[in-house]
Parts: structure tokens; sequence; C-alpha cells
């Protein structure tokens, strides 16, 4: 609490003399074309380096309000050039801006430099950060959902929790799934600590020819992050804030008192025991456990950045705090961050600058498990009894979930500094030298306390115990680049980069555990409670890695291009044998609107043709994971006198021969703008093989493990991606956006060594799910088929094909093989949590000082597993739908009769996963800048944002969206629940 405190101070003060210095200057003037002189309306004025803005009216006029005389406007139009303007002493300032026939000429995020859009002949797409801040999200990557073809994101409701993130598709099955993030340069696998606020941009690398230039770290795409930085002018200050609240989206509407004491008398009955509930005698309120275990959360979020500089020093500092309190009582995460970017003009051709932030996290876990156990609960139990003691079933194993909650003490704390400091130095006009050393370390600390408590005789803890971990890690890459660039003939553009990068990253853990800790946190010590039971463990780990790479773009004309990239990475991680990779790619482009034979034409503006192929790879796994470890302390008796002789042997077999994962791709695009660039888009075809994906190969049990990991699967992934954007300013102060993307996927096992599936999925109750073998995606849903329900004896009686004890009301299982039995030769494959298709909306109108924002997502064709609902032993709760059960008055053949017995792995829990959501609403309004100027602002914008406020979805369950491993993704069973959540902002600049 002190800490937020401290930081409202900060805020307000900066503010304070952000107000009392602010100077302004008013300027106006007209905006034409430079073809005919007509006027320009809706073009875009901006003062260089902040958030000041406004458009020009139906006669191309404007006027606005500069901090002071050093300041820069810019005048912008889409599908004209920009200009850039000094203000000086100038009150007038008019402009003619050039037609811009290409709409790819804006720069976009490659690895280790940038290259105009025109120019790639890979596979990137990007977000700005205008675009991102428009949700109030923890990453980046959870507003990056529905904007990219290509980029699935999903959600948890979790608060302080990241997004799962594939990037077409899923091609690894245990070395790592998540994209390679880089920020400013440094190589991070966490960027909770990244404020949105921050970001200038996010830029994502997709195919292997765009991603080969990141070698072994990039079979799964790169998410490349560049933060802000400070500007030539006066000093800025901006304030972004928003206050809201978190809401439960969708709620399963379970059994109440009366239909859960029927279906458990009729459960007993079939089972011929004695009827546990006298119907005469249930109580007509029932116990809603939902409710009780959630509640509103309170969300916040608020920013302060100041910016400026002069032509030797640019600097950037911004600080925020943000806070999550999530709809699972107890469960909370907030965060503090600082950055400072500041630039050094040492002399013209060289600077020196870095790019620094910290974050402080603090986190209160909650067990997710407390949604399925308030599922299951059942509705007779109280909360609490008339003496204040949690409620509890004899009947049932569940636990309480609000004791649950209420015992629980997961605590997680959390420190990180990333640091890039750099240096640029221009050599001869062609020539660039670049350094980057870039630093990440930080730590955690994390406090769990058991106390004792007795619900019932399954809820229970007769010993407190505490467990305290402390764990630190340190990573450090150098990258160094020289870059010759030059243009030979007016035609001939060359651009060729070569460098090397070092990288080195080290884990140290401690932690111990101790029983009978007394229940007064100032107690929670390790040098507290029963010496006798403690228990302590320490780890460390290193990796390094080296590598060398290079890059030539070649430019013909602005007509043809050549990528062409190679990367020879080297990593610890693997045998010596095995440790270098070279990884190669090879793209092309052809910018069809620039041929001469075309020039007659007015159809495209850009048509622009590419194709490219590359080679990357896939280094996650654990250091060491081919090195033999040995097992001491088995000490054997030898001899006549059986004296106990040292022994110690090797418990688990290793693969010698590990390597990395391979990923080979090939795409082909096509880029245009049509209609003076008003409309643009994206096609691509994309396929991608992952050879030697690492899977954990079953063993016999004679070799003292079950299983090793070795390189044994082969993954496919195909597909289309299609991205269509409009824009459009009109005459009458209206402009306006629609962007469209869809991406259709194939996933595919092409081979798996030996033949043999993987299976997992497991929920719990001897049940499994899923099977991973050759010709099926990647966690494929392999349960059996029901196929109907017997409605008699006599119906059971004729069928061969049965399972053992089975009653009228219970499914019929198809005999696939028509053996005559059921068993595991009988099961089926229905499909995966991998969609066939997702798509994304994006659309935004300005008019005057209001503006609107909608986004909207869809997934389809991919299934989920009811897990929660399959997770029976007897007498749990039931959903409401169960009201339509078989009975022998009511012949079902879709709902099975009452049954307390765990049920069977089949189609009946498989569920749509198709869902359709708005994903944000943002209605914001934009002050008069007379009112504006009352506080001294030059900008005022208040506005009011609905995230996930309404999702259409077939699936019964809580929430469509489950993040998980690639062989058990898709089954709800203890999962977070995706919220909803409204807001209240302001954004003030001065």
């Amino acid at each position: 609490m002190k800490r937020k405190i401290l930081l409202f101070h900060l805020l307000f003060l900066i503010l304070s003399i952000a107000g009392a210095n602010a100077q302004q200057i008013t300027v106006s003037g007209r905006v034409t074309t430079q073809e005919d002189g007509s006027p320009l309306p809706g073009a875009n004025v901006l003062v260089k380096g902040t958030t000041i803005g406004t458009a020009t009216d139906a006669d191309g006029n404007y006027t606005i309000q500069v901090p002071n005389a050093n300041s820069v406007l810019v005048f912008q139009m889409l599908g004209m050039g920009s200009q850039e303007v000094p203000v000086g002493n100038q009150t007038s300032v008019n402009v003619a801006l050039a037609e811009d026939t290409r709409s790819l000429n804006e720069v976009v995020v490659v690895g280790y430099g940038t290259q105009r859009k025109l120019d790639v002949t890979g596979a990137v797409s990007q977000v700005k950060g205008e675009d991102l801040v428009r949700q109030p999200v923890l990453t980046a990557t959870q507003a990056i959902q529905s904007k990219l073809a290509g980029v699935q994101v999903i959600n948890s409701g979790e608060p302080g929790q990241t997004p799962s993130v594939r990037i077409r598709g899923t091609g690894t099955l245990l070395g790592g799934e998540n994209p390679l993030y880089v920020v400013d340069g440094i190589i991070t696998e966490d960027i909770r600590n990244i404020n949105t606020n921050d970001i200038a941009s996010i830029d994502v690398l997709k195919d292997p020819s765009s991603t080969a230039i990141y070698g072994v770290r990039a079979a799964n795409g790169v998410v490349l992050i560049t933060t802000k930085k400070g500007r030539t002018g006066q000093m800025s200050v901006n304030y972004d804030g928003y206050v809201g609240i978190r809401t439960l989206t969708n709620r399963v509407r379970m059994a109440d008192a009366r239909l859960f004491a029927q279906y458990s008398n009729e459960a007993a009955q079939y089972d011929n025991q004695p009827l546990p509930y006298d119907l005469n005698t249930i109580p007509t309120s029932s116990t809603d456990w939902l409710s009780a275990i959630t509640r509103t959360g309170f969300q916040q979020n608020h920013n302060v950045s100041i910016t400026g500089g002069t032509e030797k020093t640019t600097y950037l500092f911004s600080a925020g705090y943000m806070e999550e309190e999530g709809v699972l009582k107890g469960s909370r995460y907030d965060r503090i961050s600082l950055r400072l970017n500041n630039e050094y003009t040492i002399f013209k051709d060289f600077k020196l600058g870095h790019n620094l932030s910290l974050a402080s996290e603090d986190k209160d876990n909650r067990p997710a498990s407390a949604f399925t156990n308030a599922y299951r609960q059942s509705p007779l139990v109280s909360v609490r009894d008339v003496n204040g003691a949690y409620g509890y079933s004899t009947r049932n194993n569940v636990a309480n979930p609000v004791a649950q909650l209420d015992y629980t003490n997961d605590n997680v704390r959390g420190m990180r500094f990333q640091g890039g400091f750099y240096g640029n130095l221009n050599l001869f006009n062609h020539l660039s030298l670049y350094s980057n050393f870039g630093i990440e370390t930080g730590q955690n600390r994390g406090t769990v306390y058991n106390p004792v408590y007795e619900v019932s005789s399954n809820q229970r803890n007769p010993i407190s115990s505490l467990a305290l971990n402390r764990n630190n890690f340190t990573r450090w890459v150098w990258t160094n680049t020289a870059t010759y660039e030059n243009s030979y003939a007016d035609k001939h553009n060359v651009k060729f980069l070569v460098g090397y990068t070092t990288e080195q990253f080290t884990n140290e853990g401690i932690g111990g555990t101790r029983q009978g800790v007394p229940a007064a946190s100032n107690y929670w010590t390790l040098n507290t409670g029963d010496a006798s039971s403690a228990t302590n463990f320490s780890t460390m780990g290193r990796e390094t890695r080296l590598s060398y790479l290079s890059r030539l773009n070649y430019n013909y004309d602005d007509r043809y291009l050549l990528t062409a990239t190679v990367r020879y990475d080297g990593s610890s991680k693997f045998p010596m044998a095995n440790r270098w990779g070279i990884f190669p790619s090879l793209g092309l482009g052809w910018v069809i609107s620039e041929e001469e034979f075309f020039k007659n034409q007015s159809l495209f503006n850009v048509l622009k043709l590419r194709a490219s192929w590359g080679k990357t790879g896939n280094d996650a796994i654990p250091a060491g994971a081919f090195q033999y470890t040995i097992t001491p302390g088995l000490d054997y008796p030898l001899g006549p006198d059986q004296s106990l002789s040292l022994g110690n042997t090797l418990r688990d077999i290793k693969d010698l021969n590990l390597r990395w994962e391979i990923t080979q791709g090939t795409d082909f695009g096509v880029e245009f703008g049509m209609f003076n660039n008003r409309l643009t888009g994206e096609i691509d075809y994309y396929n991608k093989l992952t050879t030697g994906a690492l899977i954990f190969r079953p063993l016999d049990a004679i070799f003292g493990s079950d299983s090793y990991l070795t390189n044994a699967a082969d993954v496919r992934n195909t597909g289309w991606e299609f991205a269509l954007n409009w824009r459009n300013t009109t005459d009458n102060d209206l402009s306006y956006n629609f962007g469209f993307n869809l991406t259709a996927n194939r996933n595919r096992i092409e081979n798996v060594s030996g033949g043999l599936p993987i299976i997992g999925g497991g929920i719990g109750n001897g049940q499994f799910t899923t099977q991973t073998e050759v010709g099926q995606p990647i966690g494929s849903f392999w349960v059996w088929q029901t196929d109907g329900i017997f409605q008699s004896q006599e119906e059971i009686d004729r069928t061969t094909a049965v399972i053992a004890n089975t009653k009228p009301g219970d499914f019929r299982y198809r005999d696939v093989n028509n053996d005559g039995r059921i068993d595991q030769n009988d099961r089926v494959y229905v499909g995966s949590y991998q969609p066939r298709l997702y798509f994304g909306i994006n659309t935004s109108i300005n008019y005057r000082s209001w503006d609107l924002s909608a986004d909207f997502y869809a997934n389809f064709g991919n299934k989920i597993y009811n897990g929660k609902k399959a997770q029976r032993f007897g007498n749990e709760n039931i959903e409401a739908s169960r009201a339509d059960r078989w009975t022998p008055t009511n012949p079902s053949n879709t709902e099975p009769r009452a049954s307390n017995e765990v049920p069977i792995s089949s189609t009946y829990y498989i569920e749509s996963g198709d869902f359709f959501r708005i994903n944000n609403v943002t209605l914001g309004y934009t002050l008069p800048e007379g009112v504006a100027s009352t506080i001294r602002a030059n900008r005022l914008r208040v506005y009011a944002s609905a995230q996930n406020p309404l999702t259409l979805q077939k699936y019964s369950g809580f929430s469509p969206e489950l993040p998980g491993g690639p062989l058990g993704s898709g089954i709800e069973l203890n999962a977070y629940p995706v919220n909803s959540i409204y807001t209240l902002g302001i954004n003030v600049g001065f």
C-alpha cells in the first residue's frame, strides 16, 4: 500500500510541474494537394514527439496549439507523402502534400534492423502502439488478439497470467511452443514487465525466411517489441489512466437442491443402495457455490511519461502502476514499472543510448481448481453451518471451495531489470557499426503456507507447513553488427549485414520447507517450527549460445527484391557433435506495379508478389537433458562379512544424440493496394514442417525409466492467411477504418519414430482423453463414440459389444472394429483444440471530437473436452440440463440416466469450441481545446471501454479459451475463465 501512495504522489507532482511550465502557441493554416491545390480534408496535423494532434476540416483548414517555438508539425494523410515543418516564430503554416502511390513505404522492424514494407520478402505483420493501449491488459500479446493473421492468442482470466501465443499453428510437442520475444534487442521469455503504454510497435515475424536470422530460437516465430524513444523538442508530459471492474463472463447453470436430491436418489436406486434423501424435507434454498467464491474485481492502471530533448540528447521517462483484482476471491496481481530511454549524439555520426526498465510485481495466487470444486459440490451443503464451521458432504470427496480459498496462502514477489546499452557509428556514408549489450536480471520470492485446519476427513491439514523458495536469474546478450548500404546507378540498392551474438543465461534457486510453523505471518521463516522436519534444496543451471549471422538485401529499381540470410548457431544444450547448425533462408519479391506495362491500369496502386523459404531451429529444452545423472546412496552388502560398499547408479536413460528441432517452411504471398491505397491487403499460403520434434518415447520398465527424451516426431502446419484493410476520410470531419484478417490452418503429425502414439489429457479419475498419432493433429481427442442409449435390459442382452455392468439408461458405445467387444481399439478421433479457422475484425471511426473503435474475434473448427463435467467419482453436483436425463418414463437418447459411476471418456463430453466474441469496444471524446486549456493541457480525452463484454459460444462450460500445453490442450478442468472488464479512462497531455 505504501508504494501505491508514493506512486500517486509522484504522478501528482509531475503533472503539477508540467501544468505550471506549459507554454502554448496557436498555429493555423491550410493543407492542399501539390497536384492542383485542392484542399485535403481529414489530413492529420501532429506535434512531433507528442500526442498533440488535430485534423483538417472540409476546406483543409486546421488550428492547433503547440508547446513552444521549437515544436515541429507533422502533416500526414493516407495516400499522400508526409511533411515536417518547424514552427519557429510562425503562427500560420500552409503545406501542399504530394501523392504517394505506394502504401508500403512504412518501416517495419525485422531481425537486427528495419526495412520498408515494400522491400520485405517474408511474412511480417505490425501493430502500432496506439492500437495496443485501447484494451486494459497486462501484456501487449493479450491486446494483439484479433489484429494479426496467423497469430492465435489464447487468453486467461487469471490476474498476472500471460496468454498462450501460437504463430501459424503448433509445431512442437515438448520443446517450448511460444514464440521468441525480443524487446529492443534483448531476448526474453516473459514480457509481463513491459508496460504496454511504453510500446511503439510490435512486429511479428511469421515465416522461416524472416525468422531464420534468429536461428535456433525462432522455430515458433518471433515477436519484436520496440519501445518508445524521446524526441527533440520541449518537454511534454502525458498521463494515461483508467479504473474499472472485472466480472465473470459466463456462468454454468447447476442443479438446485431438489434436482440434485432427485438425481442422487435415482443413482442410488440403480445401484440397489438406500435412498440418501427424503424429498419431503429438501430445503427450498440452494447454495450457489460459484457466487460464494467469486466477486466483482477491481482493476486500475496509471501511467505518466515525460519526453523531450535537444539536438544532442533525447529522453523518455515513464512510470506506471497496474493492479488486477481477480474474480476469484483472493487472487490479485500488481505491477510497478519504470522506464528510461535516452539517446546521446556524441557527434554527427556517432550515437550512444540506453533502454532501461525496472519492474516490480506482487501476485497472490488462488487455485483455479476452486472453480471445479464449486461446480461439483452439493447444493445441499452450506458454505458454513449455524456454528460458523465450513460445510461439507459425507457423500462425496469434493472440497469446500470457500475453505479452500480461505486456507490458501500463496504469494510470489519479483523484481526484474532489463537494460540495453547501444552505440551506433556511421562511417563513409555507407557503413554503420552497431553494438548492443542487453542484460536481464531478476529475482522471485515464493511463499506458500498451509495452516492447520480440518473441514472434513477429506479436507484437512493436521500439521502446518511452510515452503519458501528464492530464484535469481541473469541473461545477457551481446550483439555486434556491421551494415553496408549503397545505391548504384540509381537502381541497384544493396544492404548487407554481418554480425555475431553471444548469449549466456544463468539460473540459481534455493528453497526449503518446515512443518509446525505458527500461523502468524511474521513467523513464516525457516528457523521457526519443527527443526527435525526441515528440508532444503538448491538448483543451478547455465546455458550459452554463440551465433554468426549475415543478411543480404537487394532491390533493383523498386521492382525486383532479394533477401538472403544465413545464421550459424551453437548451443550448449546439445552434445558436442550436434551443437552447431546452419539456418539459411531465401526470399524473392516482384513489385509488378512498378513495371512499365502495369502503369496504364488504374485498379492497383501496389501489387507485389513474394516467395520465401527458410530453416529455423528450436532448443527450448532443459540444459543438460542429454547428460546422465548418477544417483548416490545405493550401498550394497558384498563379501563374506557382507560389509556395505558405496553404490551409485544411473537411474534414467538419455539420448546421447539429442539435437534441436528443425523447422523448414515455404511462404507465397501477394500484397496489394487499390483505390488510391484506401484498400490494402495481403494473401499468404504457407507450408512448414518440423522434423525431429522432441517427445518422451516410452520404454520397458526393465530399463528403470518409463520413457526418455528424444527427437522422434515430424509435425506439419499448412494454411492460408488473408488480411484486408479499408481506410477512408470523407469531407465532413469523418474518417474510418475497417480491417479483417482470417487464418485457416491444418496441423498434422507426419511421423512418429517407431509408430508409437503419445497419450495425454488425463483428467484425474483414471481416464485420459488425447492421443497424438500419425495423420492426426497434435493432442487429438481420442475417445469412445456414443451411439444412443440403451432403453431396456432386453436391448442390452441382444447386443454383443457391451461394457460390463451396463444398465438401461447407459450409453451404447460403437464397436468400431466389429470384434464383438468394446476396448481401446474402438476409440475414435474427434478433433482437437487447434482451430481450423480463426478471424478478427477491427474497426475505428473518428468524427470531429468523437472516436469509436471495436474489435471482434472468432474461432471455429476446434473441440473442447468438458473435463469438470467428466471428472466424477460419485455424488457430485450436476448441471441443470441433466433434468432431461433418461428415466423409464423419459426415454432420452442424448442424456444418460443418473449414475455415480466414474464416467468413460466419450464423445458425450466433447463439445464445439466455436465462439464469436466482442473483444473490445471503446468510445472516446476529446474535449475542445478551450476546456483542456483551463488545466493548461493541450489535449484531454475521456473514454469508456468494454473488453470481452459478450461471447457467443456453443460450449456449455465457463470459457472456450483454455491455455495449455500441446498434448493436453482444450480440457476445461481447473481452468481460470476469461473475464469481462469495464473501464473508464482519461488521456491528458501537457
